[in-house]
């Protein structure tokens, strides 16, 4: 994936020179994964945000195949863009189908026609918001070049985010921030609770958390907010 750096700075640009206010978050959010998609020159883009119930959802898909991969994310709880946001790192899959950390997704992806991804997740405030996500039509070996420069790019949508929060802006996708917001404020909280508890650091205390409610087959978000109000995670 290769970046022309003319390309990226007037992508930037553009990106910058939008007003949420006045297009609309979710128009704002349509045109950057539109740009995702053109500048990196990928098969496809797309963009995910916590949602009240403590999952990812789909916000914005360049595609109809992007549509689906991230479809098959909420459907599943299982995917690249799922663990780049629980882990709050980027994370490359080469090759859907055959890849083990994700049984029902993988396969199913490939079907659509998405073979490789690659997810990033999107900070605000202490912690990852949501991802924004390219994929391939075939198998494809990611670099840290593009690694790095889709993190960047992370960095304009956040700032669009960040514009909309200020602005206490209403539609689908302010909603849909404003919970993710809300949610990754009580995530912070119970991984504090956790830590002054058990004398851990911030990423076992959130393993501990995302492990509990894996193994007890409930939202990430029920199992902090438990934890706040005095609950005790078992081990």
């Amino acid at each position: 994936m290769s970046i022309d750096s003319d390309a990226l700075a007037k992508s930037v640009a553009r990106l910058e020179g939008v007003d949420p206010v006045d297009t609309g978050l979710d128009a704002a959010l349509e045109l950057a994964v539109s740009e995702t998609d053109q500048l990196f020159k990928v098969d496809g883009a797309g963009l995910m945000l916590l949602s009240e119930d403590g999952s990812l959802r789909y916000v914005a898909a360049s595609d109809e195949p992007g549509r689906m991969l991230e479809s098959l994310q909420e459907q599943f709880g299982e995917g690249p863009c799922v663990d780049a946001f629980l882990e709050d790192a980027p994370v490359l899959a080469e090759a859907m189908a055959a890849d083990p950390r994700w049984p029902s997704v993988g396969p199913l992806a490939a079907g659509h026609g998405v073979h490789a991804v690659l997810g990033v997740p999107i900070n605000l405030r202490e912690g990852p918001v949501g991802t924004l996500n390219v994929y391939a039509a075939r198998p494809h070996r990611w670099d840290q070049s593009d690694v790095a420069a889709i993190q960047a790019y992370t960095r304009v949508v956040a700032s669009l985010l960040r514009a909309a929060v200020h602005a206490h802006l209403s539609g689908k996708a302010a909603g849909q921030l404003q919970q993710a917001l809300d949610h990754r404020s009580l995530i912070e909280q119970a991984k504090g609770v956790i830590m002054e508890r058990r004398g851990v650091d911030q990423q076992a205390a959130f393993e501990l958390l995302r492990g509990h409610a894996r193994a007890t087959r409930r939202r990430l978000d029920e199992v902090a907010r438990q934890t706040v109000a005095g609950a005790r995670l078992p081990g």
